[in-house]
């Protein structure tokens, strides 16, 4: 008798052929325009960020390209955000204020409705940009690259991963591959640029960077990838944080696949088997994993107790509550809740 968690086993063999095929796969390099300036608006979003802005706003003002300026958006922090955005403000730089909870793609789009730069870069406040990461990253551009993002190394104190980061290198391998077809599923990362004529996110509920990528799509427009645009994100979460921001990424990442599958037959076939096999088979895999998490644990339990400590080594251990994490934010949205803020209140 074939066992229920047969399925996630498939599910996930699936998967990882299609991970290890963009680790294996040539990554030829792509021709990079060369010379061409562009005036950037450098937009980041604070929610709650005071312990970074001293480091942030000096990593912003030694980025080295000639025609950039910087919109610095303050969504209701609770703490001294503003105060010190406004000790930090320069000449080059314009500071809005949210007198509510906006969310981070809201606030984007406010800011992006004051400029009219050639291009739009998009930065979170925990991340640090090499001095000639926009130069880099502003190469890959052309006619037909409405969008591009950097490679971002994920650590705890600029220097150490934990099993987040680690991960984050496979996804940059996935990236690449993606790249060669233009079709990189999202601006993950917190480091990425759109052209500002193609930037089409309007609906207060949209994802901000994983739908900003899917509306260039729609357009039959191409992203890529650049590796050489280097940028470090300090981020270390405990597992109880962790937990919550999974079910309200999850919940939200829902929504945009519902979104996203009403233009779904205006994308090319790329991005189409892109999509597939990197986000919606994940999801399907950890949706099954979960509920066949049960009858794993019963099986498991019968053999020999002891086998059940596999679930306390820190890498299984997390993943598994980050797939509860995600199941229960598909389950909020099956009750028609979204999430459309980065609020750190409880639900």
């Amino acid at each position: 008798m074939l066992k229920v968690y047969i399925i996630p086993l498939v599910l996930g063999s699936i998967h990882a052929l299609y991970i290890l095929t963009a680790i294996l796969c040539p990554k030829n390099k792509k021709n990079i325009s060369e010379g061409k300036i562009y005036r950037i608006e450098h937009i980041i979003c604070f929610k709650n960020e005071s312990k970074f802005i001293e480091g942030k706003l000096r990593n912003c003002y030694q980025i080295s390209y000639p025609y950039i300026h910087h919109t610095f958006v303050n969504d209701n922090s609770s703490d001294n955000t503003l105060e010190l955005l406004k000790e930090y403000e320069r000449a080059d730089t314009v500071l809005m204020n949210n007198e509510s909870d906006l969310g981070k793609n809201q606030s984007q789009m406010k800011a992006v409705k004051h400029t009219d730069s050639d291009l739009l870069l998009f930065t979170d406040a925990n991340v640090f940009l090499d001095k000639n990461a926009v130069t880099y990253l502003v190469r890959h551009f052309d006619d037909n690259i409405s969008g591009v993002c950097g490679d971002v190394t994920v650590t705890t104190d600029m220097k150490h991963k934990e099993i987040g980061g680690r991960y984050w290198e496979i996804e940059k391998q996935i990236k690449k591959f993606q790249s060669l077809s233009g079709s990189v599923i999202g601006f993950d990362g917190g480091f990425y640029g759109v052209r500002r004529a193609d930037y089409n996110l309007t609906k207060k509920n949209e994802l901000s960077d994983f739908e900003s990528a899917f509306l260039l799509f729609e357009q039959g427009k191409q992203i890529r990838y650049a590796e050489d645009a280097l940028a470090v994100e300090q981020e270390r979460r405990k597992i109880k944080d962790s937990f919550k921001a999974r079910i309200r990424a999850s919940n939200r990442v829902i929504w945009s696949f519902i979104r996203i599958f009403r233009y779904i037959h205006k994308l090319r076939v790329s991005v189409l088997t892109h999509f597939i096999f990197h986000k919606i088979l994940r999801y399907i895999f950890i949706i099954t994993f979960v509920l066949s998490l049960p009858f794993i644990i019963l099986d498991m339990f019968e053999i020999s107790p002891f086998f059940l400590l596999i679930f306390f080594i820190p890498p299984i251990f997390r993943f598994t509550v980050e797939s509860i994490a995600l199941c229960i934010g598909g389950i909020v949205a099956l009750t028609g809740k979204e999430y459309t803020t980065w609020s750190n209140k409880k639900f």
